[in-house]
């Protein structure tokens, strides 16, 4: 409505204007004692209306692959062979490097020999201890049976002793080989438990050798198949680190690999961007004219770069590949702020304070009135305002944009634009 007004006031005032032009001579202007109205400056009103506050900004990003790997030597050798080159691509498994294998192979025939002797020792061992066992088990059964007969003797000896038939040193005589006896079964049992606890003494050693050569036999055959360096993935060859005749030794890279899926676009923005672009979840990478869609997969915060944080994006699989390390840029829209919408240059500062100047329709004509607001945000030549008091500028407001130097607060104007048309 205030909108409608003026521009039916601004054409009731180019109507008679125009009249008078066509009506021939225009008349006298009024003497000295007449006093003559207030001149109106002509002005531009925008309505106020409700948006949203977007702006565009630009990251410098860094191109890497998603896997990086210096593949290492697992063995000590002379590179024999270089298996492809650089800039080609391999399968995971693919043979990369060959080493000389002749050393490796001699540790794995000596692994094998050591493990057959220890497998013979073990086997020797146990047979021996079968038959030590045996022979102490022998001599204690027969010590056994010399003692049950020596006791029997003595008991009989004793028995005739008692009928005065038998000698009384007869039967001291079996009393001592009762004894004898005796003695002789208690050695030999020691003998057999001797015997036993030696043979699982020596056979536990002897399967402990087994196991060792065992051990060592795995570990050689392992030296070998690391003769050859394999591709831990599928991958672009980036770089090659070893030359033909060249020693490596176990551990010493050979060769950088850079993963086949998707790249990663690596750019820094302020924390206050991050959530808008977690929320937008999609971001342009441009490099060389070409314009690629990314998405963004996760941000990391560092204490060393405490005033910005790491975006990482994946670019689009299907999106060409860049060289990685390549240095490209980002475009990417945050919402600055939702409300009242304007021309930065409907903004006047005075003193520390942001004004407007709204168009104030009255009965003796229009004039502009000042109001002071707060600037939410402000990108470009666009700015969110809200007004300091409340309702002093609802939407529709018609504002004065730009304004001129010479509006001030109660300067009547006259609108001659809103919102663009005349």
């Amino acid at each position: 409505m205030v909108l409608a007004a003026l521009a039916l006031l601004a054409v009731s005032a180019c109507g008679p204007r125009n009249a008078a032009e066509g009506a021939g001579p225009t008349p006298a202007s009024p003497g000295p004692s007449a006093s003559a109205p207030e001149a109106e400056r002509a002005v531009r009103v925008i309505e106020l209306r409700e948006g949203e506050l977007r702006a565009t900004r630009r990251a410098s990003v860094t191109v890497r692959p998603s896997r990086e790997s210096r593949v290492a030597s697992g063995a000590n050798g002379r590179v024999v062979e270089l298996l492809v080159r650089e800039g080609g691509v391999v399968e995971a498994g693919q043979p990369l490097v060959r080493l000389d294998s002749e050393a490796l192979q001699r540790q794995v025939e000596n692994a094998e020999l050591a493990l057959a002797q220890a497998q013979v020792n073990l086997q020797r061992a146990r047979s021996q201890a079968a038959d030590g066992v045996a022979q102490a088990q022998a001599a204690k059964r027969a010590a056994d049976g010399n003692l049950a007969l020596a006791q029997r003797q003595l008991e009989e000896a004793e028995a005739l002793l008692d009928l005065g038939a038998v000698a009384a040193t007869e039967v001291q005589a079996l009393r001592a080989q009762r004894d004898q006896a005796e003695s002789a079964a208690l050695q030999a049992a020691d003998a057999l438990a001797r015997a036993q606890r030696v043979d699982e003494e020596d056979l536990a050693l002897l399967e402990l050798q087994e196991r060792q050569a065992q051990v060592q036999l795995r570990q050689a055959r392992a030296a070998l198949q690391e003769s050859v360096i394999i591709a831990p993935f599928a991958a672009e060859v980036a770089e090659l680190l070893v030359e033909i005749g060249e020693f490596v030794g176990a551990g010493t890279p050979v060769a950088r690999l850079l993963g086949l899926e998707a790249q990663l676009a690596s750019f820094s923005v302020p924390p206050e961007d991050v959530i808008a672009l977690e929320l937008a979840g999609r971001v342009v990478v441009e490099h060389a004219g070409s314009s690629l869609p990314a998405t963004v997969t996760r941000t990391e915060r560092s204490a060393m770069q405490a005033r910005l944080t790491t975006v990482i994006a994946t670019l689009d699989p299907a999106a060409p590949r860049l060289p990685s390390g390549a240095v490209a840029e980002v475009r990417y829209e945050v919402l600055l702020a939702t409300g009242p919408i304007l021309p930065s240059s409907a903004l006047t500062a005075e003193a520390g304070r942001t004004f407007v100047f709204k168009a104030d329709q009255r009965e003796n004509g229009t004039f502009a009135q000042r109001t002071e607001v707060r600037v939410v945000a402000e990108s470009g030549n666009q700015a969110v305002v809200r007004g300091i008091e409340d309702g002093a500028l609802p939407l529709g407001s018609a504002v004065v944009a730009p304004r001129p130097l010479d509006v001030r607060d109660g300067t009547r104007i006259r609108v001659v634009e809103v919102n663009g048309a005349s």
